[in-house]
């Protein structure tokens, strides 16, 4: 069994807490989705954390940081870091350090997991012009289910580089003996397109208070809420969204529909989803009625919220903030997205997602008709 080291990078209060109560990200989320992980039945390898606690016990004042980038760049596999608000000058030379190493020796894998950031705060502008990976989320739970979808992930790339290094080392020890080579491919990533058995996918439109409820943000006023129309919002006889309006001094503003996803799973096993499309076609422009003036279009963004952008062109359109692990008989319905399109249309869509074992799962197939 092979040891995979972590660093875990964030504010102190932030992992560890800064009461008995209130015990930090460390003790509450990162350690039991590590110990989920090494203690399932048939694990190759074992995860082990550290932090600054870990890392400095015994280093004179001082030489902290020193430690803690020598550990990224020589020994950490993968490295997480959890930010709340804002990144500190420590965190940030220490996302630099892992960034770096990366480019240079393919390791650490660095993953980064943010709540309570604005849209245009400095560090999402920061990670996107370095290329950073980077995840939104909303509570404790959200978070645990994400880091433990990129662990499964970064260690099926650790493990793809060892196949790839052991299978240079077959091949030049074959061909430095006069051995005669047949064509060979050491591929780790399945290539099956199985659909997975034993569970479900429901894709459905949600009421906008769900999404103040899920995002942990109060996206709509109460008074607004109070104002929608939810009659035909959901699904109309013939499987089509009509999607939520209000009326105010005879103008109808609409707002970017919201869709949500109910997993459930029915299998014997825990299903970890690591990605996910949505795919659209049979889309059609819509001239059939005439460009009503009282229409008045408003447009949302919240961060971390997938914002699909629907065009003419038959596509699938990568839902990156999908990270889901559904244990045996549990409904997730945590994951909503939202669409928009640049003109009045008509197409069909549905979710299709991956697991890590490269089974395939498919939603339903949603009819939609977009107003502008």
């Amino acid at each position: 069994m092979s040891k995979i080291n972590i660093f875990l990078g964030g504010g102190i209060e932030l992992l560890h807490g800064s009461s008995s109560t209130l015990k930090g990200y460390r003790n509450d989320v990162v350690d039991p989705v590590i110990s989920q992980l090494n203690s399932q039945e048939h694990a190759k390898h074992i995860y082990v954390a550290k932090d600054y606690s870990d890392l400095t016990r015994n280093v004179v004042k001082g030489e902290q940081q020193k430690v803690y980038n020598k550990y990224i760049i020589n020994d950490a596999k993968i490295a997480i870091f959890i930010i709340d608000g804002k990144i500190g000058n420590i965190t940030k030379e220490e996302v630099d350090a892992a960034v770096q190493t990366y480019r240079k020796a393919k390791h650490p894998f660095a993953y980064i997991y943010g709540i309570n950031i604005s849209t245009d705060n400095e560090l999402l502008n920061y990670l996107k012009q370095e290329g950073i990976y980077y995840q939104h989320f909303f509570d404790q739970r959200d978070l645990a289910d994400k880091i433990k979808s990129d662990l499964i992930i970064a260690t099926r790339k650790i493990e793809k580089k060892q196949y790839t290094r052991l299978g240079l080392l077959l091949l030049v020890t074959l061909l430095t003996t006069g051995a005669i080579l047949s064509i060979w491919n050491c591929t780790y990533n399945s290539t099956s397109n199985t659909v997975i058995e034993s569970c479900t996918a429901q894709l459905y439109l949600m009421r906008y208070n769900d999404v103040n409820v899920l995002s942990g943000i109060k996206v709509f006023e109460d008074s607004i809420l109070s104002r929608f129309k939810y009659d035909d919002s959901v699904l109309d006889g013939n499987n089509r969204v009509v999607f939520p309006v209000f009326t105010e001094d005879t103008i109808i503003t609409t707002t970017q529909p919201y869709f949500r996803l109910k997993l459930h799973n029915k299998h014997r096993n825990t299903i970890v989803f690591v990605e996910a499309v949505l795919e659209v076609d049979n889309y059609v422009k819509d001239t059939s009625s005439p460009q009503n003036t009282k229409f008045q279009h408003t447009y949302l963004d919240i961060t971390g919220i997938d914002n699909i952008i629907i065009n003419s062109q038959p596509n699938d359109y990568l839902l990156s903030s999908f990270r889901q692990s559904v244990a045996y008989g549990e409904i997730d319905d945590r994951y909503f997205f939202t669409i928009d399109a640049p003109e009045k249309c008509c197409f069909r869509m549905r979710v299709k997602a991956k697991s890590q074992t490269g089974e395939y799962l498919y939603s339903n197939y949603i009819y939609v008709r977009y107003y502008r």
